[in-house]
């Protein structure tokens, strides 16, 4: 009992001697002042400070009460503080008296173990002048001696706690920002889609409708054309049957006029020949006997006369005969004797000749079938005034003509053809029957067998061929007289079902090809048409 009196006594006693102002408690300073008097050096007065803070129920004032505990616990920090001291030096290995921030909180989590508080360490990090500079040992030894409590450890769990819930929030606000984000990107990436699709859907459209409205521009024009050509091959044709019936008139009246005017010229030419032929013997029969020179120049005189005669009957018999070598030949020797053209013998002849020449021409050309060497011949026919004497050759090559020029059109037409429209033909899974059956005629009339496209992916794969083998350059380059004729009537009959305006309101492309075959078939019946009647004649 005295002991414990003495040692209240004595703290009492030291309190009172230090409590200088008598104010009956001790301030930070008068306690750190006191402690260095007990202990050499004492401890920092944040150190104190802390102390306080562990046992003094004021903290910024320390009771008599309070003394002893206090002194206490600033000697546990006095005494530690030695020990951190030699553990600080031992890390810093360069004696800089500073370590770097992982090595002091490292050394900080050494000392607390599992009592280890991040949160105050991300305060203490915080609270730096310096962030991420070296550490000095005066910065951390309070956090060393402080002794962690629960309450500090609940706190640090509690506020983890919150930290983590507040990071789940944030991180749940940031997917639904996110999730809002993309949805508004997907909205408005669809909205776009939407935009462009209807943009796109209204370009097809217009474009369409422009294509449709071209095609209808296109098909009036092709049916003006074609109207206006039918009324200029409907007005040719009947001038050319005038021509005809001038031509026979003409014909008539030539035949009459040429009975009268030609009735004996070949009897007149045979004579005029033989009275040639005698006087000439009588001419050779005086230099024989040496006549005189006076009567043998009335012989030669005679003999020219005989023989100009003779050649103005025989020109007469040429243009009788309307042969065209005989009149070439007699024309020839006529001009040759440079004979005046008194009864317009020559002139006429000529004439006959040019119509000749200009009419075997004209022949050939409608043999060829070639319409640039066909209408190079019609016009020559014009250019030499000879339609009414060959109106019904002429006639004739213009119905040609028409028919020829209606091909030329046609392989135009297909030339011209959209590979669109080609490739609408392809794309057909269960055509029609009127495009099958036409693309079967087609293929027909350019060598295959029928047995070839019954299959429709057959036509398909032909239809689909390029280079040589595309169907385009096939029906261009097809000629009339190369298809024979069983595959062209099979065709013909395949045909014979549809007529074009059924065609085309079902396919663009195949009507192309149905007038194409059509107009390839008829050619053909045409040309085999001829060429029996060319037998007939032979018979």
């Amino acid at each position: 009992m005295g002991g414990l009196l003495d040692e209240r006594v004595v703290l009492e006693t030291i309190f009172n001697n230090y409590d200088t102002d008598g104010k009956g408690s001790l301030s930070p300073i008068q306690i750190q002042i006191l402690h260095g008097d007990l202990r050499m050096g004492g401890i920092s007065l944040p150190q104190v400070m802390e102390s306080m803070k562990y046992v003094c129920v004021h903290r910024s004032n320390c009771e008599p009460s309070e003394l002893y505990a206090l002194l206490q616990e600033m000697d546990r920090r006095f005494f530690l503080i030695q020990d951190f001291r030699w553990e600080f030096s031992m890390i810093d290995v360069q004696h800089k008296d500073t370590i770097s921030q992982e090595e002091a909180r490292w050394f900080v989590q050494t000392v607390h173990g599992r009592h280890f508080s991040k949160r105050k360490w991300e305060e203490f990090v915080r609270s730096r002048p310096i962030p991420g500079s070296s550490v000095a040992f005066a910065e951390i030894e309070v956090m060393l001696c402080n002794i962690p409590n629960r309450m500090d450890l609940q706190t640090d769990k509690m506020e983890e706690e919150h930290e983590r819930e507040d990071r789940l929030r944030r991180e749940r606000l940031a997917e639904e920002e996110v999730a809002r984000l993309k949805k508004k990107r997907e909205e408005e990436r669809r909205r776009l889609e939407e935009e462009q699709k209807r943009g796109e859907d209204l370009r097809r459209k217009r474009q369409l409708e422009d294509e449709v409205l071209h095609d209808r521009q296109k098909e009036k024009q092709r049916q003006d054309e074609e109207e206006r050509r039918r009324r200029e091959e409907e007005e040719e044709l009947e001038r050319l049957r005038e021509l005809e019936k001038k031509q026979r008139e003409e014909e008539e009246r030539r035949r009459k006029e040429e009975e009268e005017l030609y009735k004996d010229v070949e009897k007149l030419a045979k004579d005029a020949e033989e009275k040639e032929k005698k006087t000439k013997e009588e001419l050779d029969d005086l230099k024989k006997k040496g006549g005189s020179e006076e009567e043998a120049k009335r012989l030669r005189k005679k003999l020219q006369d005989e023989r100009h005669k003779k050649l103005r009957y025989n020109l007469k018999v040429a243009i009788k005969s309307r042969d065209r070598y005989q009149l070439d030949y007699n024309i020839t020797e006529f001009k040759k004797e440079k004979l005046e053209d008194t009864d317009m013998d020559l002139a006429k002849a000529e004439k006959i000749l040019k119509e000749l020449i200009v009419r075997d021409d004209l022949k050939r050309a409608m043999t060829k079938r070639e319409l640039e060497e066909l209408e190079k011949a019609i016009n020559a026919v014009k250019k030499h005034g000879l339609e009414v004497p060959l109106a019904k050759e002429l006639g004739e090559a213009n119905k040609l003509l028409t028919r020829l020029r209606r091909l030329e059109r046609i392989r135009h037409e297909i030339l011209e053809l959209k590979q669109a429209t080609v490739a609408e033909i392809r794309s057909y899974q269960n055509p029609p029957p009127v495009v099958h059956k036409v693309m079967t005629a087609t293929f027909l009339l350019l060598g295959h067998a029928e047995k070839d496209t019954k299959v429709w992916k057959s036509v398909q794969a032909l239809v689909g061929k390029t280079g040589k083998e595309s169907l385009k350059r096939r029906c261009i380059e097809c000629k009339p007289e190369n298809i024979p004729l069983a595959p062209a009537k099979r065709a013909k009959a395949l045909l014979g079902g549809f007529d074009l305006e059924e065609v085309r309101d079902v396919s663009a492309g195949a009507a192309t090809f149905y007038v194409w075959a059509s107009a390839m078939i008829e050619e053909l019946e045409d040309l085999t048409a001829q060429k029996e009647e060319a037998k007939k004649k032979d018979v």
